[in-house]
């Protein structure tokens, strides 16, 4: 592993019954980078966020960390921002923060506030009443607000308007350290594929590619999302696999 290693994925899979969910992941997850965890709805997208962030646990394969931390140390490394609210209901947004704080010792106060007015954020209204979208907004500033290597983003902009959308990648291209790698997963490929630095395609829990957003641009003269309609359009008709 490299120094600038933040995780090694070897092998990995998951099965649910009647579904493969993982299928021999291989990948490295190097520091400093907006990668695209890029696939349609029940790719396995999710269930590889999970595993990486310990909610899941894999049938094969591992996940090494760098000087191979496990348990607590661990989850020192990510901030995993789930797809549903992971905060109970009845608190106020500010109350949220204050939680939050409280749970993880690296939680930086100053990136909290400048999260707060970035993403407009009601800090004395209850979560319950917000938006669906207002409470994602929340949800990708507590996870921000966290001093980490990786940060985990489960569909960030899954239901979210066209201001909020902006919001968010205002968010995602401020907050955090310049030597931190964001693993975003989406489906909705044309939103966000400015600002990825590379991007990996993922089907039927099968990576089918990999690889560096401007090599894509000048090898195939293509944009991400033309060359990701062309590859699970292919894949779709021939059964999967990698292309």
């Amino acid at each position: 592993m490299s120094s600038n290693t933040l995780l090694q994925i070897k092998r990995l899979e998951k099965k649910y019954p009647r579904v493969m969910a993982l299928d021999d992941v291989d990948f490295e997850v190097t520091g400093g980078k907006i990668i695209g965890l890029l696939g349609p709805n029940m790719s396995g997208k999710t269930t590889l966020l999970k595993s990486i962030a310990g909610l899941v646990t894999p049938d094969r394969g591992e996940i090494i960390y760098p000087n191979n931390v496990t348990g607590i140390d661990r989850l020192k490394t990510f901030s995993f921002l789930p797809d549903t609210l992971s905060f109970p209901a009845y608190m106020k947004v500010r109350d949220a923060f204050t939680f939050y704080s409280d749970m993880h010792s690296d939680f930086c106060g100053e990136t909290a506030e400048k999260l707060a007015i970035i993403l407009e954020l009601p800090m004395d209204r209850v979560l319950k009443k917000l938006s669906k979208g207002m409470q994602e907004r929340v949800s990708l500033a507590l996870t921000f607000a966290r001093k980490v290597p990786l940060y985990l983003l489960d569909e960030p902009l899954g239901g979210i308007d066209p201001l909020g959308k902006t919001k968010i990648m205002e968010a995602i291209l401020t907050a955090p350290d310049e030597d931190s790698t964001i693993l975003l997963s989406t489906h909705l490929v044309k939103d966000v594929e400015n600002i990825f630095d590379s991007v990996v395609f993922i089907r039927n829990g099968k990576i089918i590619f990999s690889g560096d957003c401007d090599e894509i641009r000048e090898t195939h003269n293509k944009t991400v999302e033309q060359l990701y309609i062309e590859m699970f359009t292919q894949a779709a008709i021939y059964g999967g696999g990698v292309l």
